[in-house]
């Protein structure tokens, strides 16, 4: 669990890179919990069922494909990694006993592989499915403590009561650190439907498998998220309805859920320098079904009604499940004594727009920045606008990263060329440290194959966008105008009618400097701040889950490191939260002989974990950490500079109706 005077938290680089290939493991133990933490926990719950001895999609049985890919499974888990099984429709054909027909065959617990592989090899198909139910025992295998991880795999939709979804629903409800993933195999589409709906409603992912292989596939990339930080990270915290009794909020990165409509949460965040500016983000997730999110941040002084800065965030999930970020501050150039002396700030979240957002885990950090020096106001740069797009093209791919889902688990990367691969409804996520005086490009190149773009429609896209520090969105606009050689003017779901199936879009931000916060644009406020910024992947063909891009992602760092950097009145510093250490790191860039750039994998000489470099190749060297597949132990550079603040998103560049 992460708190404000903790560590600097791991991050995790794990990702859906497919195939994931067992033989190119290279495995490592997990870190063991730290004294009094509860370690992460997984529970395997898998249909047997009879329709499970019916041929799957992609050849033979399901029953063969299941256990094919569990022994592929259980057979690469380190053994510090809490893992159990629980099974359904295993021992009543049919008839009383039938819906309540769930075992639990091995306890969640470490070095039980050979208890783990008896089961699967005993794993037959029998009975009735009774998903609600075998859910529910589930959340009782794992307990209530620490982070908890349940995979569903089931090829068919629930023949019990009571409703897998509202059981899901239950079981996420009651806690942000348990959350369902599942897997769908050779299903229909109504089978899918409420499959979708159990991941959803459990704050997980869904996944489609149709052979040994894709189930293999689908089960390391659950298996390794369940062991690496949750998306949404934190110290838990309960905001109230009143700011009477609001709970303190200071300087980190805190966990909490987004109030339901027409309600509000408050929170108290204290000073601790006089005159200092506050900087708050908060950051949640559209469910799959949303036609619009929305977030209000609200600060105010100590009066309760003065207004000390506002912000707002919207996204829609067409095409999608979407980050929902957006940031507040409480700068401003005429002074606001209600706001700029007090000793506490208080902060106001609230829902807008419709109420798929409710209950939704929302991550919110908190930076706190020293005024500036006296006199030095004037001597800082004007405020920006939006650079030129600099032509890009891909270097060699001679680094290969593993993306994150979100913010919490994004891994650092210089600047270079990244080859990658996407898979429909996911998003990926990279860092990319950025000083006082720099901005970005990043650009997404894809050749695409038919399966790709094949039926995708209007709400299908493939695109990319920047996120600041402190969660607001930083894509600086290049329309009407964007670069000739970007599919800026083609639909995704056109592409079937092109001769030339290259893709190519960009983002680029507006150089950071401290004046920016004055802007009335909210792709110039978000470059306020050095620090992180987040380049995030999304693709979707609402056609073909399983669609999967290969692309190359080259990123740019321009301008000088520190230009324009303020005066802190006492030579103070900024305070972050320990998991966004902000600060450049050394770039570590070459050119190839063609003079395009080229990348290695970032590193961090200070850290005490162990580094391999990431090979070229489908699924290169890939260390292990905990979660069985796919993982490289990392932490996010140190600073190289003093620490300093942030900016954050939502995504107002062209709708997923424009990619």
């Amino acid at each position: 669990m992460l708190s404000p005077t903790s560590p600097r938290a791991l991050r995790l680089l794990a990702g859906t890179a497919a195939p994931l290939l067992a033989s190119t493991l290279l495995f490592l133990p997990q870190p063991a919990a730290a004294d009094g933490e509860t370690p992460q926990k997984m529970q395997l719950v898998l249909d047997a069922s009879g329709s499970m001895a019916e041929n799957a999609k992609g050849g033979g049985t399901k029953i063969t494909a299941a256990r094919t890919a569990l022994t592929r499974v259980v057979d690469t888990l380190p053994d510090e990694a809490v893992v159990g099984m629980r099974v359904y429709g295993a021992t009543i054909d049919t008839g009383k006993g039938a819906c309540t027909d769930s075992q639990q065959v091995v306890e969640p617990g470490t070095d039980n592989r050979d208890a783990l592989s008896t089961a699967v090899g005993n794993y037959k198909p029998l009975g009735e499915t009774p998903i609600g139910y075998a859910l529910a025992q589930a959340g009782k295998d794992l307990g209530t403590d620490g982070k908890r991880t349940i995979v569903l795999v089931s090829d068919g939709e629930s023949t019990c009561d009571p409703d897998p979804c509202k059981v899901a629903r239950d079981l996420s409800k009651d806690g942000i650190d348990l959350k369902i993933d599942v897997v769908g195999l050779s299903v229909d589409a109504k089978t899918r439907k409420q499959l979708r709906c159990i991941a959803d409603a459990g704050h997980g992912t869904y996944y489609d498998a149709d052979d040994a292989a894709s189930l293999t596939e689908r089960l390391e990339v659950t298996s390794t998220r369940a062991f690496r930080p949750f998306d949404f990270t934190g110290t838990p915290v309960t905001g109230t309805a009143s700011a009477f009794d609001a709970p303190e909020i200071g300087v980190g990165q805190w966990l909490d859920k987004v109030p339901i409509r027409d309600t509000v949460a408050f929170y108290k965040i204290p000073r601790t320098i006089p005159g200092s500016t506050i900087h708050v983000g908060a950051t949640t997730q559209t469910p799959g079904d949303s036609l619009g999110s929305g977030l209000v941040l609200d600060l105010t002084g100590t009066d309760g009604t003065t207004s000390c800065g506002r912000g707002t965030a919207f996204e829609s999930a067409i095409g999608g499940t979407n980050l929902v970020s957006g940031s507040v501050n409480s700068w401003s150039r005429a002074p606001k004594p209600v706001c700029d002396d007090a000793e506490e700030l208080t902060l106001k979240i609230e829902i807008s727009v419709d109420d798929s957002l409710a209950g939704a885990p929302v991550e919110i950090v908190v930076y706190e920045e020293p005024p500036l020096a006296e006199g030095t106001l004037a001597q800082l740069p004007a405020e920006e606008g939006t650079p030129q797009w600099e032509h890009m093209e891909p270097g060699t791919a001679t680094a290969e990263v593993i993306p994150g889902s979100s913010i919490a688990n994004a891994p650092v990367i210089q600047a270079g060329t990244y080859r990658l691969d996407i898979r429909s409804g996911e998003r990926q996520v990279l860092a990319v440290p950025l000083a006082w005086g720099q901005h970005l490009q990043a650009q997404i190149d894809a050749t695409l194959t038919k399966p790709a773009y094949d039926g995708a429609g209007a709400w299908s896209g493939f695109d990319v966008h920047v996120v600041g520090p402190t969660r607001s969105d930083a894509t600086a606009t290049l329309f009407p105008n964007p670069p000739d050689d970007w599919r800026a003017g083609i639909p995704f779901g056109n592409m079937w009618i092109e001769d030339d199936k290259h893709w190519r879009r960009g983002a680029t931000t507006v150089p950071v400097t401290y004046l920016n916060r004055a802007s009335a644009k909210g792709e110039v406020s978000a470059s306020t701040l050095p620090g992180y910024r987040y380049v995030d992947v999304g693709f979707v063909n609402r056609a073909n889950d399983s669609a999967v891009i290969t692309y190359d992602l080259t990123v740019k760092v321009f301008g000088e490191e520190g230009a324009g950097a303020p005066e802190y009145a006492d030579d103070a510093s900024l305070l972050t939260p320990d998991t966004d250490d902000s600060g450049p790191a050394p770039t570590e860039t070459s050119t190839d002989d063609d003079g395009d750039l080229t990348a290695t994998a970032a590193r961090d000489d200070g850290d005490d974990f162990p580094w391999l470099p990431v090979g070229v190749g489908f699924a290169g060297l890939l260390l292990v950490a905990g979660g069985g597949l796919a993982v490289l132990l990392t932490r996010r550079p140190k600073p190289t500079t003093p620490p300093t603040p942030p900016p954050h998103q939502p995504w107002n560049g062209p709708g997923p109706g424009g990619w």
